[in-house]
């Protein structure tokens, strides 16, 4: 006989605490929301961010981030572009390091030229009156620094950067090389906030006329577009024309470039120039040229020209080889060559050799300290004095032999102390005048030229203006072969979805079981 559990025993059924489970995922919400909370916090406080990028396309140069921090005055930066172009990608990138840096100094905002039209329009009536025209898309800068007396508008307080000067293209391709726009958008800031444009004067009439390069350039356009970059102002000065003449106050620095020889009233007002606080002077010597008068005048201050040209020589399967143009290296220990250290450039021409003097009884009188900058291997090459020879061979008796220097600055009553600010004159003579013209004027060459511009005009705290600022374009391509693109379609097309059916059917066939 089957007994039946009476109902008195049964178990009954657990209660279900509703506003338990309620209170208990309240709670779990709450605290969910508010991890949440902090952890944006955190993030936002906290941010850090890590650049693998093959080209650092959102990491500033450093000299870019010094030079920020010393921006005082608010900018605002006013982007005309359209959306999805690579120019739009590379400034949306590199606008948002500036902003991050700047502090709160910067005010970006982008307009796409060909959607945005109502706001295009708008910012066009905006900048009638400044009569700035925008025909293309660029970048303005504008910052609330007045103009000076009689500067434009596109060089008082607002500075406009076409897109296409954005890009370095290369020619035959067609295809960008290396992106400018933070050195380009460094300038642009440096000139709308910087009321002081130094006049800076190329000396004519006792020089060498520029030689045209291939596409018409010469050495005063690049020049331009440097003066253009670091906001002073270029232009000719005919030395000496009046008897009375004098270099006129307002400049503050003279470039000679491929100098012919000076007369003694010439040097009386050169010397007058330079030996003045504050003023500078460039010379760039011809080697073809000579120039007893200039040579001598340049030896007062512990430059010594050689009458000589530096090359290497030696004898080869196919006859003897004489090589003029110099490979060379930037030297430590001077604020010019600052970030170019051992870096390699060729010059071409023929360059002459300069020797230096530290202990004369000027240079201790009137505090001249010289330095070398530049400076060929001393196991190559040598300073012959007769290199017009077939083969010529170093003459130790005679000729110059290494070390060589082929630049050499000179500063006058700089103070010891660093601390203490003083305003000196300075000089800076280079061996060779080719190493300006367009063609020559490699990478190297270009940011030593603008670091000489910004020391001789006393701008010792440089703006970022040179090449390690560009992003080199870089264009990967991977070759497959059109079996390497039958197996990519076989695994991508057919394997992996069979696969991901197989996956399914398994699971769904372990579940009905």
């Amino acid at each position: 006989m089957t007994s039946t559990p009476d109902d008195s025993t049964k178990t009954p059924a657990p209660r279900i605490h509703r506003f338990r489970i309620g209170l208990n995922v309240g709670v779990q919400v709450i605290l969910g929301l508010i991890l949440f909370g902090l952890v944006n916090y955190l993030g936002a406080r906290q941010f850090k961010q890590w650049d693998l990028t093959f080209n650092s396309n959102f990491t500033l140069a450093q000299s870019t981030q010094d030079f920020l921090k010393k921006v005082t005055v608010p900018v605002k930066v006013t982007v005309l572009t359209i959306r999805g172009t690579e120019a739009e990608k590379d400034l949306s990138a590199l606008l948002d390091q500036y902003k991050k840096h700047a502090k709160g100094k910067l005010d970006i905002s982008i307009i796409d030229t060909r959607r945005d039209v109502q706001a295009w329009e708008a910012f066009k009536a905006q900048q009638f009156q400044s009569k700035l025209k925008l025909e293309t898309n660029g970048i303005l800068v504008q910052a609330n620094v007045p103009a000076k007396a009689g500067a434009t508008a596109a060089t008082g307080f607002q500075k406009w950067i076409p897109e296409e000067s954005l890009y370095e293209i290369d020619r035959e391709r067609q295809a960008p090389t290396r992106f400018k726009g933070e050195s380009l958008l460094n300038s642009a800031i440096m000139a709308v906030t910087s009321v002081d444009r130094p006049k800076v004067g190329i000396i004519s009439g006792l020089s060498r006329p520029f030689r045209p390069n291939s596409d018409g350039s010469t050495i005063y356009d690049k020049l331009k577009d440097i003066a253009a970059r670091q906001n002073f102002e270029l232009e000719p000065w005919p030395i000496l024309e009046d008897v009375e003449a004098a270099v006129p106050e307002d400049i503050k620095c003279l470039l000679w470039i491929s100098p012919l020889d000076l007369s003694p009233r010439e040097e009386t007002a050169l010397r007058g120039f330079i030996e003045k606080p504050g003023r500078a002077l460039f010379v760039c010597l011809e080697p073809e040229i000579s120039t007893p008068q200039l040579d001598k005048f340049l030896a007062q201050y512990g430059i010594v020209p050689q009458n000589d040209r530096v090359l290497v020589a030696g004898n080869t399967p196919s006859g003897p080889v004489v090589r003029f143009d110099v490979e060379a290296r930037f030297l430590d220990g001077s604020p010019l060559t600052k970030g170019i250290v051992s870096q390699s450039t060729t010059l071409l021409g023929r360059t002459r050799s300069l020797k230096f003097t530290t202990d004369t009884e000027k240079q201790r009188a009137e505090n001249i300290e010289v330095k070398p900058l530049l400076s060929p291997p001393a196991d190559v090459y040598w300073g012959d004095v007769k290199f017009n020879d077939p083969l010529p061979e170093l003459d130790k008796s005679e000729d110059n032999a290494p070390p060589l220097y082929l630049a050499v600055a000179a500063e006058r009553g700089a103070a010891r102390d660093p601390r203490v600010q003083m305003q000196s004159s300075r000089m800076l003579v280079f061996g060779n005048s080719v190493f300006l013209e367009p063609d020559a004027l490699n990478p190297q060459n270009f940011d030593f030229l603008q670091t000489s511009m910004s020391w001789l005009l006393h701008r010792d705290v440089n703006t970022a203006n040179d090449s390690e600022t560009d992003k080199v374009k870089h264009r990967f391509k991977m070759q497959i072969s059109a079996s390497q693109w039958r197996r990519v379609f076989i695994i991508t097309a057919v394997i992996l979805p069979l696969a991901a059916l197989m996956m399914a059917l398994t699971v769904w066939s372990s579940r009905r079981s």
